[in-house]
């Protein structure tokens, strides 16, 4: 089996700051009682050693899992873990003790982000100079005028820490704050600037042509395609109207307006079919790296797009030197990279939704491709196989993210394999020719019409039960999810192999020896199998207690009881008959389905 040292150090690391940011305690503590655990078991267990044949036997086993988890594994996964969970101990405890709420602070810093407009104030983010290298959200008044990414300022006001989360399932500021740095926010009363264009040169330069390219879309598209393109090419989704993201959510294709390896990967065949001929193989492929570099720069660095890109440089660079890269140590690599600079960016959905539907793609879209070609009623035409490839990789993605997309939005889009395979369809003319209106100014027409088109697709959201809310799941049954996917791959492979291996021929013969003991006795299990259904069902009619819960409203409490017959009861949760805020389906929607 090929070692991935890499990969481990990166299980290890992720491990440990999970660790610091649930439990927020040393991770060493519990390694020690699980060293000396493990040596009085091994013990114990050499002393009353039998050679006997036992079908469940972990000696029987273990010396598969030798093959994964060996000594040098397990001291570089305890090694990494200890580092990150002390880097997540520290960043904790330098957040929690910058400042205090209510402080009136003075601190001088630099405007790293453009102007966020909100309705009564203007939002920027500045990256703080001094002993506190932190990023702060400082809120400035209309009247105090317009700053601009790169100026030194020197501001006075009052620090407001970020709200924790205060109902179950509810929104998470501090959590949200820390993936992008940011200790809290600023209602500034002074503010002078100190000087004009005080960053990086590279820095200023990639947003100036951020801002030229918006500009340039803003102009040639109206408001609501503008705000789209913008997310498709650069990945800025600010400006996208809620109920817009909301229906590009409920058909499954939100991922579209979050820059990815798709898009990242149109954008490489793009340049290859441009300069191939101008330059050669080689001199393209070095060009694509550059350029991808520079394409980093201009979206901000954002998780999915330098996941794509770190991995995308392993792929070309291997063909550049005449090796092939691996995948695991490719987007290890992309993710430690990550991790190191914000540890907290593993609480990040889009991060965790870039990384599973990757793996899924790579893991699952051969085997469900090979699953398509059993099914007895099928299409034997090319353009048809593309088309389950299309579905393939789609399904591959969906059935791997599902747990993610269940756990934090609490619904599953019903027509996602339909929306996905006609997006995949138009995004790579979308993308390509985006760039091009950007350049030149020409497909101006086309790149309408896809836009329209992808507006058409995500009206879906708008077809009959095109959500289905779901109860949270817990992290226990998220995981079995996972595992049990995996099992059915690989045994689906196992039985598909047309000259098995020695370990899958065992396999084989060990779930028919499964299977020959079970048909054995099958009228106990039966009887067995029908008595727990049987419980389960008469479980779900017994009276529950009456469930009584207060919850955080903002300006108060409001009160929701479960009767111990499942019935739902709301009181004081806000509002009134003249609002348009709908406040049912936006504050309370995660206690109904929790």
């Amino acid at each position: 089996m090929k070692q991935r040292p890499i990969l481990v150090a990166v299980i290890g690391y992720i491990i440990g700051i999970l660790w610091g940011l649930y439990f927020q305690i040393s991770i060493v503590l519990y390694y020690i009682p699980i060293a000396v655990t493990y040596k009085i078991v091994k013990t114990i267990y050499q002393r009353n050693k039998k050679y006997t044949f036992k079908l469940l036997s972990f000696s029987r086993y273990k010396r598969y899992l030798k093959l994964i988890i060996h000594s040098k594994t397990i001291f570089i996964l305890i090694l990494c873990s200890i580092i990150s969970n002390t880097i997540v101990l520290f960043l904790n405890k330098k957040y929690e003790q910058a400042f205090q709420e209510g402080e009136n602070i003075q601190v001088i810093g630099i405007v790293i982000s453009p102007k966020i407009e909100k309705q009564y104030y203007d939002l920027y983010q500045v990256k703080l100079l001094g002993s506190k290298h932190f990023n702060l959200f400082i809120q400035v008044s209309k009247k105090i005028g317009e700053l601009e990414y790169g100026d030194k300022v020197q501001l006075q006001g009052e620090y407001k820490k970020p709200i924790e989360q205060r109902n179950y399932g509810g929104y998470d500021d501090k959590q949200y704050l820390r993936t992008l740095k940011i200790i809290g926010r600023v209602k500034v009363h002074q503010i002078e600037i100190m000087g004009k264009k005080q960053i990086n040169p590279i820095l200023q330069l990639a947003n100036q042509v951020n801002l030229n390219i918006k500009q340039k879309i803003d102009d040639t598209f109206e408001k609501e395609k503008a705000s789209v393109l913008k997310a498709l090419l650069l990945g800025d989704t600010s400006e996208i109207e809620e109920e817009v993201r909301e229906s590009f959510q409920v058909s499954n294709i939100s991922h579209v307006l979050a820059i990815s390896g798709m898009h990242i990967g149109y954008i490489i065949i793009g340049l290859q079919l441009l300069l191939k001929k101008l330059m050669g193989k080689r001199n393209t492929k070095i060009m694509t790296i550059i350029i991808l570099i520079i394409y980093a720069f201009l979206t901000k660095f954002s998780p999915s797009v330098v996941r794509a890109i770190i991995m995308s440089i392993f792929t070309i660079g291997g063909e550049i030197v005449y090796r092939k890269s691996d995948f695991w140590n490719s987007i290890a690599i992309s993710l430690l990279v990550i991790l190191c600079y914000n540890p907290f960016l593993i609480l990040s959905v889009g991060l965790q939704l870039s990384y599973l539907g990757t793996i899924g793609i790579i893991l699952f879209s051969s085997t469900t491709f090979k699953m398509f070609q059993h099914i007895p009623i099928r299409l034997k035409f090319n353009r048809f196989e593309k088309v389950e490839k299309m579905l393939a990789v789609s399904l591959s993605a969906q059935i791997t993210i599902f747990p993610v997309l269940w756990y934090h939005f609490n619904s599953m889009g019903v027509y996602f394999l339909i929306t996905n395979l006609l997006v995949s369809f138009i995004i790579g003319p979308i993308i390509l020719l985006g760039f091009f209106c950007i350049i030149i100014n020409l497909f101006v027409v086309p790149v309408e019409i896809g836009l329209n088109l992808l507006n058409l697709i995500s009206s879906f959201s708008q077809l009959p039960f095109s959500k289905i809310y779901l109860p949270t799941p817990n992290m226990i049954g998220i995981i079995i999810y996972w595992i049990g996917l995996a099992v059915i791959q690989q045994v689906y492979k196992i039985y598909q192999a047309k000259q098995p291996t020695i370990t899958q021929a065992r396999i084989r013969n060990l779930i028919a020896l499964f299977r020959y003991r079970f048909f054995q006795k099958k009228k106990k299990y039966k009887k067995f199998i029908v008595l727990v259904l049987i419980l389960m069902i008469c479980f779900t009619f017994l009276p529950k207690d009456l469930e009584i819960h207060f919850v955080d409203v903002g300006q108060g409490d409001c009160t929701f009881m479960i009767t111990p017959f499942n019935q739902t009861i709301l009181v004081d949760g806000g509002g009134n008959l003249s609002d348009t805020f709908d406040v049912r389906k936006k504050d309370f929607v995660t206690i109904f389905i929790r």
